[in-house]
């Protein structure tokens, strides 16, 4: 305090906590006056404007002043800070007494009076610092719970953006998902409405014109079928004057060209090989059922061989007929001739001309004879192999020896049994070499027309050697290859010897029947089968219900596909793939494999609606009316025919790229393991019986069982892994997987596709082709030139160019497998 009255103490960093007093007087000798100031004074009494300039005072404000003046004014304050420094320890000074000197007294009153004002002064600063000091510090306080209040509730709004944004976005899901699943649904209720309408109106048009389609119809069914048995009847007709022309043409170029015959001996003898391979093949797959035949035709065939070798007989008696006056031609002149005599000659020489005549003529007639001998000796051997071949087919007894004319001083050929045309391979076969083969394979899978992405392995099928490998690991687009593991699941999972059986139920209403599909897409119309031999027929299973319901007539059929579920077409099907020539709508009901017409390519595109008419007809109700339904709980089965069996329906999937069959016994799997009979279903089933079987699954992913899917993805090593497997017998059950191959050149999709130069052995070559649009896929067996048996498979799903370019590629490859030894 500088010493005016209304001045404040200055601020230091302890003044925001600690607020100074007054400043303190040194102690000075007391001064003589009253002892006490009179108990009415105070600070009120005080005016600070009587009170002189600071400069008026006699001296500065002793610790006696302000402590009187202190006690005077209004005593100690709880507000008040604590009197600090030595004027809190100076005593009270003495109070003047009486009779003090006035103006003594006076100065001592003004002095008291000031420092009162001084006190006063520094209580209100103090007051208003400490007032500021609160009101800054609740300034502070509201200030961050400002703060905390507008976090809380931007915190509070984000959140309620967030909960708005995800329920709007659940929103948008449900109703996409809603939206997916009505137009799922509208496109079912469309086409069973389509379906219905369909039906609705050709039982319209039936209705309308039945009597006159009735007519119609048996008199076109009669037709046909005088035709067809006029046909069949010509066809074998002609079949028979061209068996008959052709024996007596080649009886005759056989006694008019003995000497061809004879250069021709080991052709003859391998189209025997031929046949007796084919005869062989023929009676292994042959059904009990058809023996008789065949016992009938091996007697017929016995006979014309016996009347051959009559014929031929004949000419062996004519040719030694010839050889005998040749020989006594030669024994006549060797009588006549003169005896010789000694060397230097008794007898002149022959005349000249006659010697030279003889001596010509004789080395002829020897060298014909000769010929004619051996052609006959080479024909009565074929004849007589071809009677025991006969005889073996038949179980007969063979009567050659005993019939057969005895040839003076000929040598006959010795004959054994043929070879075994499926003979086990030897084991001490050479195999190729991993870079003598991949030598021969570079250059050709390298070929433009097969494009990027391609995958390719190839195993010794004896010790599992991989010989060549080409990303067989990675997925690739399997097409009809994709077939081999539903074949593989079917005969694994059902058995070969099993059947799928269709049936007739009676309906709910009288003269209602319900054909109850079975899953089996080859009932036929046609008897026999024209599609799928073996088969089941329409015609079979329509009498046995005609002859249940005892005369009762049918008027209407309701057809059951209830035992296949979900889409009729897969996903990654296209729009164009069903109905086309190679696929159909996949139904539990159909015959002829939903083809229009039998022995046609293209499929309907309702199977079980033709199913339905075609029971209709056959049962001689063409215009009974027709309707897809389910049959009665407990129903009375009025017929039930049965399929040919799995392993039979698998070669048969296999041979032709039959799409519609692979789908059934996929579903077929499926309903065996409890799955659904969905191509979903269907695929998890065979994924799940390829697992099973031991085979490594990584990277397979179906959407069907055909393979028609584009979606589908097989590695190459899965399928060489199958191949293998069945090659080698390690697959129990799985044998007839490798019968159902097509034989390159010969049957089924490889018919065509034997390579015109090239390096490999007839029936060398068998393997599943695979074919969608850019992928062309080839995996089988092969037998090497040096007879090792290989597995295969080329996956080539980014193929350019024209189908047969990339076709023709794969041929190369197979057919370099097949005639390299690669070592």
């Amino acid at each position: 305090m500088d010493g005016s009255a209304g001045a404040l103490p200055e601020q230091t960093e302890d003044s925001a906590t600690t607020p100074p007093g007054p400043p303190a007087a040194e102690p000075g000798p007391p001064v003589e006056g009253d002892d006490a100031p009179p108990d009415d004074a105070s600070t009120d009494d005080a005016s600070t404007d009587d009170a002189p300039p600071d400069d008026a005072l006699p001296g500065p404000v002793t610790a006696d002043a302000t402590a009187t003046a202190g006690d005077v004014a209004a005593g100690p304050s709880p507000d008040d800070p604590a009197p600090v420094g030595p004027a809190a320890e100076v005593p009270p000074a003495d109070l003047p007494t009486a009779g003090a000197d006035p103006a003594a007294e006076q100065a001592r009153r003004r002095a008291v009076e000031q420092a009162a004002a001084d006190l006063a002064e520094v209580k209100r600063w103090a007051a208003e610092r400490a007032a500021a000091d609160r009101a800054a510090a609740e300034a502070t306080e509201l200030a961050a719970a400002a703060q905390a209040a507008a976090d809380e509730a931007e915190l509070e709004r984000a959140r309620a953006e967030q909960a708005a944004a995800d329920l709007a976005a659940v929103r948008e899901w449900a109703a996409q998902r809603a939206a997916a699943d009505q137009a799922e649904q509208a496109a079912a209720q469309r086409a069973a409405d389509d379906e219905r309408a369909a039906h609705q109106a050709a039982q319209a048009e039936r209705a309308a014109a039945e009597e006159a389609a009735q007519a119609e119809q048996a008199a076109a069914v009669q037709a046909a079928a005088d035709q067809a048995a006029a046909d069949q009847a010509a066809a074998e007709q002609a079949e028979a004057d061209r068996a008959a022309e052709q024996a007596e043409a080649e009886a005759e170029a056989d006694r008019l060209d003995a000497e061809r015959r004879a250069a021709d001996r080991t052709e003859a003898e391998r189209a025997a090989t031929a046949a007796a391979m084919a005869a062989e093949r023929a009676a292994a797959q042959q059904e009990a059922t058809d023996r008789a035949a065949a016992a009938r035709q091996a007697a017929a065939d016995e006979q014309a061989a016996r009347d051959r070798a009559a014929g031929e007989r004949a000419d062996v008696e004519r040719a030694q007929a010839v050889w005998a006056e040749q020989r006594q031609a030669a024994a006549d002149k060797a009588a006549r001739r003169p005896t010789p005599g000694p060397r230097a000659g008794t007898r002149g020489p022959a005349p000249a001309h006659r010697g030279a005549t003889a001596a010509a003529a004789e080395p002829v007639r020897r060298r014909r004879g000769l010929v004619v001998l051996l052609a006959a000796v080479l024909a009565l051997a074929l004849v007589a192999g071809g009677v025991v071949l006969a005889l073996r087919l038949t179980g007969g007894e063979s009567t050659v020896a005993e019939d057969a004319e005895q040839v003076p001083d000929a040598v006959l050929p010795e004959l054994t049994d043929p070879a075994p045309v499926l003979a086990e391979l030897s084991a001490d076969a050479p195999a190729p070499t991993p870079a003598a083969l991949s030598a021969v394979l570079a250059p050709l899978l390298a070929a433009p027309a097969l494009g990027a992405g391609l995958s390719a392995q190839v195993v010794d099928v004896a010790t599992g050697q991989v010989l060549f490998d080409r990303d067989a690991a990675d997925p690739s687009t399997p097409a009809s290859t994709a077939k081999l593991l539903t074949g593989l699941a079917a005969l694994t999972t059902l058995g070969p010897t099993a059947t799928l059986a269709t049936t007739v139920v009676e309906g709910a209403a009288p003269g209602q029947v319900v054909l109850v599909g079975g899953g089996d897409p080859t009932l036929s119309t046609t008897s026999p089968s024209t599609d799928y031999p073996g088969a089941a027929t329409v015609a079979d299973l329509a009498a046995q219900v005609q002859q249940a319901l005892g005369g009762t007539p049918v008027t209407s059929v309701v057809v059951d596909n209830s035992l296949f579920t979900g889409p009729l077409t897969a996903s990654g099907w296209g729009a164009e793939d069903a109905p086309s020539t190679y696929a159909a709508p996949v139904t539990a009901t159909a015959v002829d494999g939903a083809r229009v017409r039998p022995g046609q390519d293209q499929r309907s595109g309702a199977p079980g609606t033709d199913a339905g008419r075609a029971l209709a007809a056959a049962l001689g109700a063409p215009g009974a009316a027709l309707s897809l339904g389910t049959a009665p709980a407990g129903a009375r089965t009025l017929g039930s025919v049965e399929s040919a069996p799995v392993a039979r329906l698998v070669d048969q999937a296999l041979t032709a790229s039959d799409n519609l069959l692979s789908e059934a016994l996929g579903r077929q799997v499926a309903l065996a393991r409890g799955l659904p009979a969905t191509f979903d279903g269907a695929a998890d089933a065979i994924t799940a019986a390829v697992a099973e079987a031991g085979l490594d699954t990584t990277g397979l992913a179906l959407s069907d069982g055909s393979g028609l899917s584009v979606e589908d993805r097989v590695p190459a090593r899965l399928l060489v892994d199958v191949l293998r497997g069945v090659a080698d017998g390690s697959l129990d059950g799985a044998d007839g997987l490798l019968s159902g191959l097509p034989v390159a050149g010969y049957t089924g999709t490889l018919t065509e596709r034997a390579v015109a130069a090239g390096q490999a052995a007839p029936g060398s070559v068998r393997a599943k082709t695979g074919t969608l649009l850019g992928v062309n896929d080839l995996a089988g067996t092969v037998v090497t030139a040096e007879g090792r048996l290989l597995a295969f498979a080329v996956l080539a799903d980014g193929t350019v160019g024209s189908l047969t370019a990339g076709e023709g590629s794969l041929d190369l490859v197979a057919d370099a497998l097949a005639g390299c030894g690669c070592r």
